[in-house]
């Protein structure tokens, strides 16, 4: 598999802006991953909700500046694929042995076969663009899947 970019991996009807807001964590898991399944990305939403959880056991996925990139890696997962969601209200997001507010939430679905270094480097590139303040305000001002594919393509 050649070098995934988080453009591609983007789904259109897996991008949401202006949700209120969620509960925990969880509930977070069980909305994208259900818009995930609606997209084909993943066969199985369950599957994939356990992946995640999974993950969660590894490290926290919370990053800070209101920010959580969670995400799976599972045989359930056709395709890579990246969902995002912006919530109009920040809410408590309990990873691993940390927790803080969260409005940003993007999550990654990773495919069993996919290598290492190319799940990593998707991470990193993902990780990259989110230490810069520039990019967290334009995540804020975005509009649509369309905005949010340019800001990603600039900062990639």
């Amino acid at each position: 598999m050649g070098k995934v970019l988080i453009s591609n991996a983007l789904q259109k009807n897996a991008v949401v802006l202006n949700v209120d807001s969620f509960n925990d964590k969880e509930a977070v898991f069980d909305f994208l991953a259900d818009r995930l399944e609606q997209v084909q990305v993943v066969k199985n939403k369950d599957d994939f909700v356990a992946a995640l959880n999974y993950r969660e056991k590894l490290g926290p996925t919370y990053m800070g500046n209101f920010i959580a990139i969670p995400h799976g890696k599972s045989k359930t997962v056709v395709n890579p694929g990246v969902a995002f969601c912006r919530c109009r209200k920040p809410f408590i997001y309990k990873s691993a042995d940390t927790a803080g507010e969260v409005k940003y939430i993007f999550m990654l679905a990773i495919p069993e076969s996919q290598a290492a270094n190319d799940y990593l480097r998707v991470l990193a590139a993902l990780a990259g663009m989110l230490v810069h303040q520039e990019f967290i305000d334009a995540l804020e001002t975005i509009e649509s899947y369309e905005q949010l594919l340019l800001i990603i393509e600039k900062w990639q």
